[in-house]
């Protein structure tokens, strides 16, 4: 059995804490962690932008590091060592802590995966010292009097549970470590997950030994052999190895002879001396590498404000270019082109009901019951029917084109803004008329609101009048010298034409609204307060 320093002093330039039994010191260092605590907690990384899901992972890291571990340690000096029994899915984690401690205390079975509470079994002396402790509301506490004093020994779920929460409770539990002790099989050491965290366990200060659970005596020199290889290949060759071998199918804990040299190191690893001394070692670790890691989340921090703002601008541009063009062709008339030009010609042809509007000395007169001034209103608001609905394709193309824009502005992968484009619906056509029509009426209430109550005296009515200017702003010739005609001059039109190219721009902008919403909503600030913690780390390192 291989004997570890457990008391061993930092490296010089480390940048470890000093011991934490010092009171004096330790009540600096609670407010400096709680504070630190609060700004990782509220620190967020909701864009996808390249290694968010790591920074995501490290944030849960340190707040499982700084609530699961540096506090109830600064907090509580007498709590006891945590010894996490971790490993993949059938390896044997739970009956190897029933058969050190001689009882049934976590389930084991042949249904996988079988640990979904994690237990964690101290001695009777120790328990009052797990009260309130984040640990004892991550696992089940039992008490148990086999368990050395001075150890935690916690059962945790199965690193690649087909649970996710399993798996996450897991990597969390490991986070509180004193000491892992990984258990694996003849079957399943290769498993790259287990080794994986192990080693970054292991170069984070934590004490690590592995647990050779089931091997079968044909191989166990070579498999022996191999793991030894890989430990000292991944810089664990220091960490103690201990076999067990296959017993056959059983039920209950292990004989004590097939777990006495584990029980042995472990009762050795809990002497109060070097239980406090693994304590300090493990925390040093933390202390140390939490500056790098506060670091690491203000950078990402700051790339999140980046790319917010930079969303922000895309979505702002991909609406310009629209709101241009649609004010080029409402401004230019194109829109009066075509089916209202026709319509036009067709109503002011000889002998049509607007005809009189634009023959020169044509009398223009009420006629009996008024039938004429009532054909000409009529024809004129079918005209001005035929204008709006031209002006209100015009206004869908380019609202659709505002949203599209915004929607291909967003789609590279490199800005991270897939929750954000699926969270807004797209701009369908038939949303896009819709938002047009709605534009187009209440502009043309605008109009009949601008046109004078009795209209053009005898020759239109004030509804008549109100549906020329509308054609004349859409574009349509005829109806703007008609108008000029009756009123003496372009201002209705001019009015009602810049009236229109607002409303349209204004509405064309606000597709952008929602995509904005969203992305205001975002929790993303900027790293300032984490870089400040990290200072005030190094202060009280």
């Amino acid at each position: 059995m291989t004997t570890l320093n457990l008391d061993r002093p930092a490296a010089p330039g480390d940048g470890s804490a000093p011991d934490e039994d010092g009171a004096g010191a330790r009540g600096p260092r609670i407010s400096v962690v709680t504070d630190l605590q609060a700004d990782v907690d509220r620190v967020a990384f909701p864009l996808d932008l390249p290694g968010a899901t790591e920074l995501r992972h490290l944030r849960e890291q340190v707040l499982t590091q700084t609530g699961a571990r540096l506090l109830p340690r600064l907090r509580r000096s007498d709590a006891p060592a945590v010894v996490v029994l971790g490993g993949s899915s059938g390896v044997g984690k739970s009956t190897v802590l029933n058969s050190l401690l001689g009882a049934e205390v976590s389930e084991a079975g042949v249904l996988r995966p079988t640990t979904r509470r994690a237990v964690v079994a101290v001695h009777p002396d120790d328990a009052p010292a797990l009260d309130g402790q984040p640990l004892a509301e991550l696992a089940t506490v039992v008490t148990h009097p086999e368990v050395p004093a001075g150890l935690a020994v916690l059962d945790a779920p199965d690193l690649n549970s087909v649970h996710a929460g399993n798996r996450a409770l897991a990597n969390r539990l490991l986070e509180t470590a004193d000491l892992w002790v990984f258990v694996t099989t003849a079957s399943r050491y290769g498993d790259a997950l287990p080794w994986h965290l192990l080693t970054e366990a292991h170069g984070r200060g934590i004490t690590t030994a592995v647990v050779l659970n089931r091997l079968p005596g044909r191989v166990r020199v070579p498999v022996r052999r191999d793991l030894l290889r890989r430990m000292d290949a991944l810089g664990l060759g220091s960490a103690p190895l201990f076999v067990l071998p296959e017993t056959g199918p059983r039920e209950g804990p292990l004989d004590p002879g097939v777990v006495a040299e584990l029980k042995e190191w472990l009762a050795l690893v809990a002497d109060r001396h070097r239980s406090a001394g693994l304590v300090r070692r493990t925390t040093r670790g933390v202390w140390g590498g939490l500056r790098e890691q506060l670091l690491a989340l203000a950078a990402g921090a700051d790339a999140q404000v980046e790319a917010a703002e930079t969303l922000r601008r895309l979505a702002e541009e991909a609406a310009e270019a629209p709101v241009r063009a649609l004010t080029d062709a409402l401004s230019e008339g194109r829109a009066g082109l075509g089916a209202p030009a026709t319509r036009w010609l067709s109503l002011a042809s000889t002998g049509g009901p607007l005809a009189p509007l634009v023959q020169e000395g044509a009398r223009l007169r009420r006629g009996r019951h008024g039938r004429d001034l009532a054909a000409r209103d009529a024809a004129a608001a079918a005209l001005a029917e035929e204008a709006a609905a031209a002006v209100s394709l015009v206004i869908a193309d380019a609202v659709r084109g505002a949203a599209d824009g915004v929607r291909r502005a967003w789609e590279p992968k490199a800005l991270g803004a897939r929750v954000l484009r699926t969270a807004v619906p797209a701009q369908g056509r038939a949303r896009s008329i819709a938002v047009a029509r709605e534009v187009v009426e209440r502009w043309r209430d605008g109009v009949r609101a601008a046109v004078p109550d009795d209209g053009a005296a005898d020759v239109l009515g004030p509804d008549g009048l109100a549906g020329l200017v509308v054609a004349a702003a859409a574009g349509v010739a005829g109806p703007a010298g008609a108008v000029r005609r009756l009123t003496g001059g372009d201002a209705l039109v001019d009015a009602a034409r810049t009236d229109l190219v607002q409303r349209a721009g204004a509405a064309v902008r606000a597709i952008v609204g929602p995509y904005l919403t969203e992305l205001d909503a975002l929790p993303v600030q900027p790293g300032t307060a984490l870089r400040l913690r990290a200072t005030e780390l190094k202060e009280h390192a």
